[in-house]
């Protein structure tokens, strides 16, 4: 990785400042921890680093692989770049030790995942201090700032966009560093061994930091650049982690968590309960916001822009009642399920503006086209980050309730209407609700687009609650149950939200699909209900 920051990249740009030094510690820090580490005896600890360096690999390594597709689309300036207007570009030597770089970091992180998995199992520890799930809120604010803009660009052969207005495979690799980074965080949080913990918190702050940092100082010393929004979301909470990691990660004694067993349980429970209200507050605020604020500057509006207001008012409903000890879970568990509804009406919102920016620069009739994004747009994608973290909020909060709770008790008698409205929701979001005359409605199977990811979003979380509420006891399963079949109905509300808009428009088969998968979903959600009565 030191050897690809120095060597060039591409014959036809260099780097935008002299950034190699920097490439170069931010490379070999973490491996020479690693290795000091393994060899004083600390294993847990190097074993950690490297599967943390080992999760955004893959993410980073479709990334750079945008340089051998089409380097002139990248937006790398610590790398790549030009000087002038370029349609394709080569690769140099420095790409192919860059991505070499990335293949013995990923074989070395399966090489590691054995020895994490042994001193866990040795370990076996579980630190009760709830405020430490703070990290992986972090790492959540962190992924939605590796898909912003990474840089702003007065540059004109520098055209800086978010990773959803960028090209295919770098959105890939933006999506992929965003996926696994919450993911790595919340095992690095709940690793048996100290050592583990803190080794794997420490690898992916070193991975994201890694790609955020450069960009950050490129937006810092190269004329024409600027820090971006996006660069400092994903820095500052790194940091934030690094900082708190050796707070969060150090086991308690047997006696320590005796002690504070009684005083810590309820007033943790308390504390992220409000949380979870307080983000769901928030993000039905900003999805308000940009269902009726403008999309673009000429104060285009969105065909969606009902549905997105429909689902802020949803996503709010449950919040005064997390505050009551009784119907607390219950609501929590909605709230774990009815996030997606912003994602699932936002991304057809947001599609407005990025439909229309992809047309920016084109000649016309009138001259070239110009948009400039407006607050729908903008307040739109912060409620997509904001529903992010709701959902994850909700479901931290869960593991603090089941920490309360325990885990015994009976389970919920479900499963095959379970699987009868799961095949039922598969059908529902891979089929159109409507048609119209000269409308190709994006899908899953056919015209992927972006409201597609929405609906990719939404069935995920949908067969997510009903696989876990099979396993969960009866009152948990029915809540989640309940909010699924509430998304499902948000769905299928397209017809009288949506569809009025087009012409000739008449219901799909994903109508009919989605109101039998509603009422499959309402019927387990009665059977769940009523375990927990018995």
């Amino acid at each position: 990785m030191a050897a690809g920051a120095i060597a060039p990249v591409s014959p036809d740009a260099g780097p935008g400042y002299l950034s190699w030094p920097l490439l170069v510690i931010l490379a070999v820090v973490p491996a020479g921890i690693a290795v000091a580490a393994a060899r004083s005896g600390r294993y847990g600890l190097a074993a950690g680093l490297v599967t943390g360096l080992a999760a955004l690999a893959p993410g980073r390594l479709v990334l750079d692989l945008q340089f051998l597709v089409n380097g002139s689309k990248t937006i790398r300036p610590e790398l790549y770049l030009p000087d002038r207007l370029l349609d394709r570009s080569g690769v140099g030597i420095g790409f192919w030790l860059l991505i070499a770089g990335h293949l013995l970091t990923l074989a070395a992180g399966i090489v590691a995942a054995r020895v994490v998995r042994e001193r866990n199992e040795i370990a076996g520890g579980d630190d009760k201090r709830r405020w430490r799930l703070i990290i992986p809120l972090l790492a959540v604010v962190a992924a939605v700032g590796l898909l912003m803009t990474p840089v702003l660009s007065d540059d004109p052969f520098l055209l800086a966009r978010s990773a959803f207005e960028g090209p295919g495979l770098a959105l890939a690799g933006y999506l992929l560093l965003a996926g696994a980074l919450p993911v790595a965080a919340v095992l690095g949080v709940f690793a048996g061994s100290d050592g583990v913990a803190r080794g794997t918190l420490g690898g992916i702050v070193a991975a994201v930091l890694a790609v955020a940092v450069p960009t950050f100082v490129a937006g810092l010393a190269v004329s024409g650049l600027e820090v971006s929004t996006g660069a400092y979301l994903a820095v500052v909470p790194m940091v934030l982690v690094l900082v708190l990691t050796p707070l969060a990660t150090p086991q308690q004694s047997q006696t320590e968590r005796t002690d504070l067993a009684g005083e810590a349980r309820v007033p943790g429970l308390t504390i992220w309960r409000a949380l979870t209200g307080l983000l769901a507050v928030l993000t039905g605020i900003a999805a308000a916001i940009g269902a009726y604020a403008p999309q673009l500057g000429n104060s285009t509006d969105s065909p969606a822009r009902l549905q997105l207001l429909i689902a802020a008012i949803l996503v709010v409903l449950p919040t005064p009642f997390l505050l009551a000890r009784r119907t607390a879970p219950g609501a929590r568990g909605i709230l774990a399920v009815l996030w997606a509804g912003v994602v699932l009406a936002g991304t057809a919102v947001l599609s407005t503006a990025i439909t229309a920016s992809e047309a920016t620069g084109l000649g016309g009739l009138g001259g070239a086209i110009s948009y400039h994004l407006g607050a729908g747009a903008v307040f739109t994608a912060i409620a997509l980050g904001l529903a992010g973290l709701t959902g994850l909020a909700a479901v931290l909060t869960g593991v603090v309730e089941r920490d309360d709770t325990g885990t015994e008790g009976p389970r919920s008698a479900s499963a095959i209407p379970a699987v009868i409205t799961a095949v039922l929701a598969i059908a529902t979001f891979g089929t159109p609700v409507f048609t119209a005359q000269d409308y190709a409605p994006p899908g899953l199977w056919s015209d992927f687009d972006t409201p597609s990811w929405g609906l990719l979003a939404a069935l995920l979380v949908v067969l997510g609650t009903l696989g876990l509420s099979v396993r969960s006891r009866p009152g948990a399963a029915a809540a989640g149950l309940a909010g699924a079949a509430v998304l499902l109905a948000l769905h299928v509300a397209e017809i009288p939200l949506v569809s009025w808009l087009f012409y000739a428009a008449k219901p799909g088969a994903g109508f009919w699909l989605g109101l039998a998968a509603v009422v499959a979903a309402v019927i387990t959600a009665v059977i769940a209900a009523a375990g927990a009565k018995k």
